[in-house]
């Protein structure tokens, strides 16, 4: 088998495995040019090389075998086949991107533990106060201020604290109230006051991490709420699940992002 290649050189020059050889020489697709009769050893011509790329390439680009036995024996017809082949390839792409949305999607709403909830009603010491983005910090500074007070006046918080976040506008901000859910006889004092409030039908997304970075959960949830047709009232909420008290690590905290619905929902 003089001037012939070995199946391992063949393989070295044209990148297919000889395991890969084999199964095209029996299925007729790529002949080796020779067959010891004695040992069965398969050999190659140089001139198959060129074949043997090409084979690799159509295969790296997906096409099927039957497409490469026809570009092979009739070569005239590699537009129709190629064209044939990107159709095949953009539907494929398509039905992928459908899949990877529906995937994202149910990664989201596992990760987030989307639901709609009738949250009830709970007596609160409350702070109003003016949000004026970037300055957050009027939230934590209320909510230390009601803790404290309620420690001071041995008041029992009934649930985790929350802050709304109303419509109404105050012109340079937007209106907050920050509260801790509260049982028994409770009294105001100074700006803290008494009230009732927390309740209604709400969509709600648990973020877990940093508060400073729930920002990007809101547009998360509404999304969410807006994709199942959800009509939201633009009130939203964030219930404090797990934080200061909890733990230490601000990677654990959990907040529940809620937006309220409008009754016709």
């Amino acid at each position: 088998m003089r001037g012939r290649l070995i199946i391992s050189r063949f393989a070295l020059l044209t990148g297919l495995p000889p395991k890969t050889l084999r199964y095209y020489d029996e299925i007729g697709l790529l002949r080796p040019d020779a067959v010891d009769d004695q040992t069965g050893y398969r050999a190659y011509s140089a001139a198959q090389i060129n074949l043997a790329v090409r084979i690799r390439h159509w295969r790296a680009l997906g096409l099927p075998i039957d497409a490469i036995r026809t570009l092979i024996q009739q070569p005239e017809r590699t537009p129709e086949v190629l064209h044939a082949h990107e159709e095949r390839l953009n539907a494929e792409i398509t039905d992928r991107q459908q899949a990877l949305t529906h995937l994202r999607h149910l990664l989201q709403e596992t990760a987030m533990h989307y639901r709609l909830e009738q949250l009830p009603d709970h007596q609160c010491l409350t702070i109003r106060t003016i949000l004026q983005p970037p300055h957050y910090e009027v939230i934590p500074q209320a909510l230390q201020d009601l803790m404290h007070y309620a420690r001071r006046q041995g008041y029992q918080p009934a649930a985790p604290s929350f802050f709304i976040h109303h419509n109404d506008d105050a012109g340079q901000g937007s209106l907050v109230e920050v509260c801790v859910p509260v049982e028994g006889d409770v009294r105001p004092e100074g700006r803290i006051e008494v009230r009732t409030l927390g309740g209604g039908a709400a969509f709600i997304g648990r973020f877990v991490g940093p508060y400073d970075q729930t920002g990007a959960a809101y547009a998360q949830v509404v999304e969410e709420a807006l994709r199942r047709g959800l009509n939201v009232s633009g009130v939203t909420a964030e219930f404090y699940v797990r934080s200061v008290p909890h733990t230490p690590n601000p990677q654990e905290y959990e907040t529940d992002i809620a937006f309220y619905l409008n009754a016709d929902t």
